[in-house]
């Protein structure tokens, strides 16, 4: 991500990406807006809660794997 776009978003342009962020009902990647295949959920363990965070694609799952430094789950 970007950080320097970001802060030169306007505010409306900020309202709209932190919006689609947000939006569990959405899809479609955050980072890049393609289809997404994969959903991140954010767990409260405290208070037994889990909610969708946002949707990423294939591209930008491997990156989010590769700037956290580390490997995905294999299902199976």
């Amino acid at each position: 991500m970007n950080l320097d776009k970001i802060r030169s978003m306007t505010d409306e342009e900020l309202r709209n990406y932190l919006k689609g962020l947000t939006d569990k009902k959405d899809n479609k990647c955050c980072k890049c807006g393609a289809n997404g295949n994969f959903a991140i959920f954010i767990k409260n363990i405290k208070e037994y809660q889990q909610k969708k965070l946002c949707c990423l694609c294939n591209k930008c799952y491997e990156e989010l794997l590769d700037y956290l430094e580390i490997d995905d789950v294999i299902w199976g």
